[in-house]
């Protein structure tokens, strides 16, 4: 789909990346452990997408339009994976869920927090209709992992709206800065700044 990995967020948010110089993963839990007790910690992560760049629209209306876009990869390498989304209710769905019951008590918590299950747990989610509601985000390609640098050669792009490109390229501190894209560029325009770059 792509051959890049995309975290957007607020500006706010970004700034503490490229002062950091690190996504940190976020305190909420996710994956099909996230509401176990006693493994919370272990399944935060840090959330990217291998969405399409001329998709990003879909994707900034729900995250914001400042962000990172890595070689996906480095990511890999750095030990990313894909969301594996086995539907809700599904046969294969049932049988994780078998194996995440057999890790936990009688009291729900796990039987050792050491188990391998845990490993794998934040990295699967049960899209389907819940109650009154409809979890369908497949189309975000999501991948999870614990922390990414950011100051690093594997950053490709920088997002950002193209007023605040000088103000990062300040806040940039690991070497020659990457390209800028505006989310709201054309695509065109887009693929010409990467080009330029990759030049």
């Amino acid at each position: 789909m792509s051959e890049y990995l995309v975290h957007l967020t607020n500006q706010a948010a970004f700034q503490r990346i490229l002062t950091d110089g690190e996504l940190r993963a976020s305190r909420k839990p996710f994956g099909a452990a996230r509401h176990v007790r006693d493994v919370e910690i272990a399944q935060q992560s840090v959330c990217l997408s291998e969405i399409p760049l001329d998709y990003l629209s879909r994707l900034v209306d729900r995250r914001g339009q400042f962000g990172v876009g890595y070689a996906k990869r480095a990511v890999a390498m750095a030990g990313g994976a894909p969301v594996w989304y086995l539907r809700k209710d599904s046969p294969v769905a049932d049988e994780f869920k078998r194996l995440v019951e057999n890790a936990r008590g009688d009291d729900g918590s796990p039987t050792s927090q050491n188990d391998p299950v845990w490993n794998l747990t934040p990295y699967i989610d049960f899209p389907g209709p819940y109650w009154d509601t409809e979890y369908e985000f497949e189309w975000e390609r999501e991948w999870r992992i614990e922390g990414l640098k950011v100051n690093t050669d594997e950053v490709r792009f920088l997002f950002a709206p193209e007023r605040h490109h000088h103000e990062t390229a300040r806040l940039w501190s690991g070497g020659p800065t990457p390209a800028m894209i505006d989310t709201t560029w054309p695509m065109d325009r887009i693929q010409d700044v990467l080009a330029k770059r990759a030049l």
